[in-house]
């Protein structure tokens, strides 16, 4: 079980600093303050120096408070200073052998300055010479000044034992003076609270925050009283909330923490307590972040993450706890946010920020090994994970021995789960049960927190095979989880069910008799755990969060496959097969469905439309903030989540079927499918439970359902690989065709088929495939499936009714085509006046002859429009390319397969503008965003259509991204293709297509016809194989060229050339 960010990075998250001086300030430090305020260093020190040398003989100023406003100047001018000046006048006053007061306030002073500055053992040192010139005046106020700062001191190198000593000490002070105002007392109760939460006390914790806030003199309209105390103290009784699962108030908490931190620095400037005040805010992010986490939606814990990242590194140095802990939360979000390389970049920079920071600091390091082990954990790397978890512990033990702290008990948890993976059951049994006694007799047996670890156990007997005892302990837990109604409104429980369900299903179905009765009651369990990923959904309001909640739930929904499979093989009840279709398209089409272009079915008004997108946009974009902005407005955001919650209930109202459309369900049923299929064509579909592979055949209203075997290792690659021997390559087709097609060949009777892919499949070229082994590529015309069937291919079952029914183009065809010869690239480089700004790769693009060539012959034959070379811009082509029968695109292609959002295609540079002139690459998130409106976009550049696969998001690439902004369907090329082999196609598609043959059919022929006519090496299936069709295959109604003009032109001229003659003829002659 992974922590999520949902840890306390030392126990103690806010550091609760006084600022200097708080009470009753001469007015000399006051004038001080608003100078450092008004950044007038240079006046303080001189004032400061006035008052040293003694010419306004003040008696009342306590020379030793002088100190701190002068390190702060020079630290305000210089952040890595030694402190000179206040070094010497400390000196100055130790010389002179000033009361012991005065020495208290220059000691305490310096202390206060390093640790400002981050250096905390120097700071310690200053510290403890206050502390005991405190003790030996028995000044009581002084004396729980310096245990204060000596606690917070010993938090900061991590030594919590000094931190608990300390603190006790400052309570035992104030105890022992009850009559005694001490404005030290909300700091020292916050810390006793986040003590009490640190060592399993929540109900104390919750006791000492509560006094904290109300100890709050509130009469002092001091910006310290107003918003820095109650925002640490919230920021910190955020832990607790979170522990205990409460996370409603913990995210309640954590926004006024946010917003109390926000208010400080918009009413002061240079305040002693701003370096306080910007590290806590960038824990607050680090909370804020670990609740969305929490929550599931993984985007916006990443996007919270960087702000609390950028304001570390524009507010701290690298040596200080407030980096480490920013650098540390952007690691884990990349973590939970299932991107492991990021994460190790970001771990690696941590480790850098903990080895610069003074001190043993094993709180810290305990976080980090922490980090390290579930990273190693994720991956695979059990005997790494164990290490680092063991690490993990022992470095918690050295910070505290009496520590039982939500870090140690998830510390537990995940290596007794990794335990269990390495099939070490007895070790992993045992430490789980102990930590669970433990954290029962801490929190409770009905606490969030043990029941995480009985969920922990369940998974650990499901990897021992002892089902019945999982079994025997998800009906345990779910019992504590408390009645429907309770669990409806906890949203934060969803998760944590729905895995338990999850877990009793698998259970049940692993361990009793696969009968239909038994299948249906695991059925209505999974069933369950599918209702609360639902339920998830609501509170996600991206299509990347929707995307992401499906991919986090994948085991749920490859149960529920499972199941339904199992009970279609024993009944052959077409409702299950249905059922099974219905959980797989889902997952895929959801990620469609959010982006459909419905600018053709408006199912709610434009206006209605045009507040969600702008809702959408604020709520998407409100933390992604210039690296510079690190501060949010708290009552904005809950203002835009409000918002967007009315806007659900709006649209579910008023506009239900949009609603569906964008927001229902994420298994929606398979309804009618045989509508929406074109005559004589039969569907296959490929997909996988997790475990096994099928594949789906739909034909004439009959259902089939075909077992695979293992699509591992298969050889797909080999087919657009030249340097792949001829015969290797023949045994490859053949072998695909007995893995992938042989299963269904007596079912397929239609000429025409529609293949869905699923996972490697769609890097497959199905009609290369062979039933028998052929001895030529030549063969290929009569010995495959192009000579049996006209192929094209989808990404959902969905998307057959969601056809876009855009009609009445005028325009039929438009053309880009930048030939990127080197007189493009000559201007080009001619027209960047600074070398640095080159586009290097830019200038190594292969020209493209042929696509310009094969664009000027069919914008002629179609009466369309082209833009060659320079006119090929990204800028012409988003203003011109909508609404065209035909969208023709010949240019390169960059397919990015670690970000998908990054592949591109590659247009002409806009060497018109100089602003602008680099802006030549259209990314496929752009793409998204494009009105794209056409019957056929075709895509010849290399790799367009390549997969990105990612499981259970179907196919992103650029040839996708030309679906979502309105390409009824899309030829493109699977892999890289000749760029003269593929315009001899095109030209021959053209041909085909203006006869008005269905586009499917015209591919298919234009193939056959390159086979029939090609020679050599251009038969191999890399030259030519790699164009495919996908989408719609119907037709495109080309407009007739205008010949009939001409003929009727040429018939009146012939008839009234007649008229003339026979109006000469008629004429009587001359007499």
């Amino acid at each position: 079980m992974g922590k999520g960010l949902a840890y306390i990075f030392l126990g103690l998250a806010f550091l609760l600093q006084t600022s200097m001086h708080s009470q009753q300030k001469h007015s000399i430090l006051k004038a001080l303050d608003s100078l450092i305020a008004a950044d007038a260093f240079g006046s303080v020190q001189e004032i400061i120096q006035t008052e040293i040398k003694g010419k306004t003989k003040d008696p009342s100023l306590n020379l030793g408070r002088l100190v701190y406003p002068l390190a702060k100047s020079e630290f305000l001018l210089d952040n890595g200073t030694h402190f000179p000046m206040a070094q010497e006048l400390l000196k100055d006053l130790e010389a002179k052998n000033q009361a012991d007061s005065v020495q208290y306030e220059a000691f305490l002073g310096l202390g206060l300055a390093h640790v400002d500055q981050g250096s905390i053992l120097q700071a310690n040192a200053y510290m403890s010479r206050a502390n005991a010139l405190a003790n030996t005046m028995q000044n009581v106020q002084r004396k729980v000044a310096s245990e204060f700062h000596l606690g917070e001191i010993g938090l900061k190198l991590g030594d919590i034992d000094q931190l608990m000593a300390r603190t006790d000490k400052a309570l035992r002070l104030m105890d022992a003076h009850p009559k005694t105002r001490f404005h030290l007392a909300p700091r020292i109760l916050n810390y006793k609270a986040s003590l009490m939460h640190f060592m399993a006390k929540p109900d104390s914790a919750d006791y000492y925050f509560d006094k904290a806030i109300r100890s709050i003199d509130t009469m002092d309209k001091d910006a310290e009283r107003l918003y820095y105390l109650p925002g640490t103290i919230y920021g910190n009784w955020t832990m607790v909330k979170q522990s205990a699962g409460d996370y409603d108030t913990a995210m309640e908490l954590t926004l006024k923490s946010i917003s109390r931190f926000n208010t400080f620095l918009q009413n002061t400037h240079n305040h002693p307590l701003t370096e306080k005040v910007h590290g806590n805010l960038s824990i607050a992010y680090r909370n804020l972040g670990s609740l969305y986490n929490d929550f599931g939606d993984k985007e916006k814990a990443i996007q919270v993450a960087t702000l609390g990242y950028n304001h570390a590194k524009k507010h701290f140095l690298p040596n200080t706890v407030q980096y480490f802990s920013a650098v540390l939360m952007m690691a884990e979000a990349h973590l939970y946010g299932e991107s492991p390389e990021k994460a190790r970049t970001y771990l690696k920079e941590a480790e850098a920020s903990l080895i610069s920071i003074p001190g043993t600091n094993w709180s810290y390091a305990a976080n980090l090994y922490f980090a390290l082990a579930d990273l190693e954990k994720k991956e695979g790397n059990f005997l790494e994970a164990i290490t680092n978890y063991q690490k993990t512990l022992e470095a918690y033990t050295n910070s505290s021995t009496d520590e039982f702290s939500q870090n140690i008990i998830f510390a537990r948890s995940n290596l007794a789960q990794v335990y269990a993976e390495d099939q070490q059951f007895g070790e992993a049994l045992a430490l789980i049960d102990n930590t669970y006694s433990k954290v029962a007799e801490a929190y409770g047996a009905h606490s969030y927190l043990a029941k995480m670890m009985l969920l922990s156990k369940i998974k650990i007997y499901f990897l021992k095979r002892d089902f019945e005892s999982a079994i025997k302990l998800c009906q345990q837990l779910l019992d504590r989880y408390g009645s429907t109604a309770d669990v409806e409104n906890r949203p934060y429980l969803w998760s944590e069910q729905a895995e338990i369900l999850m877990y009793l299903a698998k259970s049940k179905l692993r361990s009793l008799p696969h009968s239909p009765k038994n299948l249906i009651e695991i059925a209505q369990i999974i069933d369950g755990a599918t209702a609360l990923v639902e339920k998830r959904k609501s509170l996600v309001t991206s299509p990347e969060g929707v995307s992401n909640l499906i991919a986090n739930n994948r085991e749920i929904f490859n149960v529920a496959k499972r199941v339904y499979v199992e009970l279609y093989q024993q009944t052959n009840d077409d409702a299950y097969l249905e059922k099974v279709m219905a959980l797989h398209e889902s997952s895929i089409y959801n990620r469609i469905r959010a982006r459909l272009n419905l600018t053709a079915d408006a199912l709610a008004p434009i206006d209605i439309r045009e507040q969600e997108n702008s809702l959408r946009n604020q709520i998407n974009g409100f933390f992604d903030l210039d690296e510079n902005e690190t501060q949010f407005n708290v009552a904005e955001w809950d203002s835009l989540e409000g918002a967007w919650q009315d806007h659900l209930d709006l649209l579910q109202k008023e506009y239900p079927h949009y609603y569906r459309m964008r927001y229902a369900s994420i298994v929606k049923p398979l309804r009618n499918l045989g509508q929406h299929i074109p005559t004589n064509t039969t569907l296959v579909r490929y997909f996988s439970d997790g475990d096994d592979n099928y594949v789906y055949v739909y034909q004439d209203g009959r259902s089939n359902l075909v077992k695979l075997g293992p699509l591992k290792d298969i050889c797909i690659t080999s087919i657009s690989d030249y340097s792949v021997p001829e015969d290797e390559l023949f045994d490859c087709l053949h072998q695909l065709y007995q893995i992938v097609w042989a299963p269904i060949e007596a079912i397929v009777k239609t000429e025409n088929v529609i293949i869905f892919p699923d996972g490697e499949l769609f890097n497959l070229n199905f009609e290369l495939l062979t039933p028998k082994r052929i001895r030529s590529y030549r063969e290929l015309a009569i010995q495959s499936l192009l000579a049996q069937y006209n192929i094209s291919y989808n990404y959902s079952l969905f998307m057959l009714s969601n056809k876009q029914g855009v009609i009445g183009f005028k325009k039929d065809f438009i053309a880009f085509a930048p030939e990127f010869d080197e007189e493009m690239k000559k201007n080009y480089q001619m027209a960047v006046s600074d070398s640095l700004f080159l586009d290097q790769t830019y200038l190594t693009l292969l020209p493209q002859p042929f696509s310009s060539k094969l664009v000027k012959k069919f914008s002629r034959k179609f009466d369309g429009r082209s833009f060659l070379n320079e006119k090929a811009s990204k800028q012409l082509f988003t203003k011109n390319a909508k609404e065209h029968k035909i969208i023709h695109i010949g240019t390169h292609a960059e397919s990015n397969n670690v970000s998908p959002e990054l592949s591109r295609l590659v247009f002409a540079k806009n060497v018109g503008d100089s602003l602008d002139i680099n802006d030549n690459y259209l990314y496929t998130y752009e793409i998204y965003d494009q009105n794209l409106s056409s019957h056929l976009a075709i895509l010849t550049a290399c790799d367009t259509g390549k997969p990105t696969y990612q499981p259970g998001e179907g196919m992103i690439s650029l040839a996708h991204a030309f679906n979502y902004a309105g390409s009824e369907s899309v030829l493109t090329s699977l892999w890289q293709i000749d760029e003269k082999s593929s315009n001899e196609i095109l030209e021959r598609f053209y041909g085909h297509l203006s006869e008005g043959k269905p586009k499917h059919v015209a591919l298919r022929l234009a193939k056959l016809d390159y086979l029939a006519h090609g020679q050599g090496r251009t038969l191999h299936p890399q030259y030519w194989a790699g164009l495919v069709l996908m989408g719609d295959t119907s037709p495109v109604e080309l407009s007739r060229p205008a010949f009939w003009l001409l003929w009727v032109v040429a018939v009146l001229t012939l008839v009234f050339v007649a008229m003339v003659f026979l109006k000469k003829k008629s004429s009587p002659k001359g007499s």
